[in-house]
């Protein structure tokens, strides 16, 4: 008998994505208040885009990431979408 792996259901949590976006707009020297606004206004969005969706994928997660930042900062969206990838 072969064992299939299911893949790990994984909780969106607001707070790991400030976070992500604290971290890479410090790479960017982008302005702590600056990335607190973005953050809070990408955290509401993304909040409002998932009410109605019992599950997603990380690629669509991260694709409507990038699009909302990319209103805010297009470098921070640059380095949010290619995180994972190899330049």
């Amino acid at each position: 008998m072969r064992r299939v792996k299911r893949p790990k259901q994984i909780e969106f949590s607001e707070e790991q994505l400030r976070e992500d976006l604290h971290r890479e707009a410090r790479v960017l020297n982008i302005h702590q208040g600056a990335a607190d606004l973005i953050a809070g206004e990408v955290a509401i969005k993304l909040e409002k885009w998932l009410e109605d969706k019992p599950t997603i994928t990380q690629s669509d997660l991260d694709r409507r990431i990038v699009m909302e930042v990319k209103k805010y900062n297009k470098d921070l969206a640059f380095i949010l979408g290619e995180r994972n990838k190899l330049i």
